[in-house]
């Protein structure tokens, strides 16, 4: 089991890579008033959410089930909680831009939270969990 972590860490960590893209290419579409094409990408991105979260579960099962028990820690779940957050946020915001809201004090909420929850996941990710 424990030979399935490397694969799994490299797809999680490419389709959170693919998902920040996508997000800012729907955010982009959105803004400009291109709504069909920020649907679809948003659409692509809600499916990319779910393989980031399948992948991102099956890390923590890898590591539960391991016989290198010392590499699982509490910090998985703290990371796994900000991972759903920042999924959160990052349908909240395109939901923000729908419905007009691109100058409100929630769309800033959801930016500023974005980007300190960002930073705590990649932190958590790459250098607490390792």
């Amino acid at each position: 089991m424990a030979g399935l972590y490397a694969p799994f860490l490299h797809t999680h960590a490419s389709l959170w890579a693919i998902t920040i893209i996508l997000f800012f290419v729907t955010v982009f579409l959105l803004r400009s008033g291109k709504e069909k094409a920020g649907k679809i990408v948003q659409m692509t991105l809600r499916l990319f959410f779910v393989l980031v979260l399948v992948t991102g579960v099956m890390l923590i099962i890898i590591n539960d089930f391991s016989l290198y028990l010392d590499r699982f820690h509490w910090q998985s779940y703290v990371k796994g909680i900000l991972a759903f957050w920042l999924i959160f946020i990052m349908e909240m915001i395109p939901a923000c831009i729908k419905k007009g809201q691109q100058a409100s004090k929630k769309l800033t909420a959801f930016w500023l939270q974005f980007i300190v929850v960002f930073a705590l996941v990649l932190y958590f990710g790459y250098f607490v969990i390792g």
